[in-house]
């Protein structure tokens, strides 16, 4: 219809009538343009929420199993701890060396009752991991949004968050390589890797063999380090979640 009302106009000569329509068509193809543009636009944005919205379910999901973590972890350091001070080793949580993940707070420590002494050496060698969800992630990565989220401070904490994940699990691989180390120290005096056993018979093994002994100074050092990564991992989830909310909440 424009084309044919062109026509006229340039057959009339009518150049008024010609610019208009010229321009007409001008603008509907330029907002044309501008619309497709924002429908993209939309759509994309689109797919990058639905991909936060399951960053945050993993990340929840995420903090649950860190808290079982953080908990082993301090019953961990608890326990060498216990058995240390009471066969009457020296070096006490307090004045050991600054361990390269950090110092942990001796208050954050569980207790230490009658009931709990025959698990103690089980909760020694008990280094518990965190299967951490990538879904999200991935699917932010493998699809390209991870670089479209405007919110610079969010993209780099999804990055940073993510790779202090595979950092945590590379520490803990050595630790359990450490405690492999060790078995036959365990073996040695009958200890299974998660039994119950006698505390007397536990302790009177630290007091007499200086190889069971130095495997509890280990599983201390490595156990406050494992500590302290874990606690900051839990900070660090917490931290990105509360991004997410306020992006998404937005």
């Amino acid at each position: 219809m424009i084309l044919s009302r062109i026509a006229r106009a340039l057959k009339d000569q009518n150049w008024l009538a010609v610019g208009i329509e010229f321009v007409i068509v001008i603008l509907g193809v330029v907002i044309g343009f501008q619309v497709t543009a924002w429908n993209a636009d939309r759509a994309e944005q689109d797919v990058i929420t639905r991909q936060l919205h399951e960053v945050r379910d993993d990340i929840r999901a995420d903090i649950t199993a860190i808290e079982l973590t953080r908990d082993a972890s301090l019953w961990r350091l608890a326990a060498a701890e216990y058995l240390l001070t009471e066969a009457n080793d020296g070096a006490g949580l307090r004045s050991m060396s600054t361990a390269p993940g950090g110092t942990v707070d001796a208050t954050l420590l569980p207790t230490v009752t009658e009931a709990d002494l025959p698990m103690l050496l089980a909760r020694v060698n008990l280094i518990r991991g965190v299967t951490g969800r990538r879904t999200g992630y991935q699917s932010l990565v493998n699809g390209g949004s991870l670089r479209l989220i405007e919110a610079g401070e969010l993209r780099s904490s999804i990055q940073r968050y993510y790779a202090g994940y595979d950092d945590f699990q590379r520490n803990l691989n050595t630790f359990r390589d450490i405690r492999s180390a060790a078995l036959p120290v365990l073996f040695e005096h009958g200890f299974s890797l998660f039994s119950d056993h006698e505390i007397d018979t536990v302790l009177d093994a630290a007091r007499n063999n200086p190889a069971f002994l130095a495997y509890l100074r280990t599983s201390r050092e490595t156990g406050q380090f494992q500590t302290a990564s874990i606690l900051a991992r839990e900070d660090e989830a917490r931290a990105l979640l509360a991004l997410i909310n306020a992006e998404l909440d937005e």
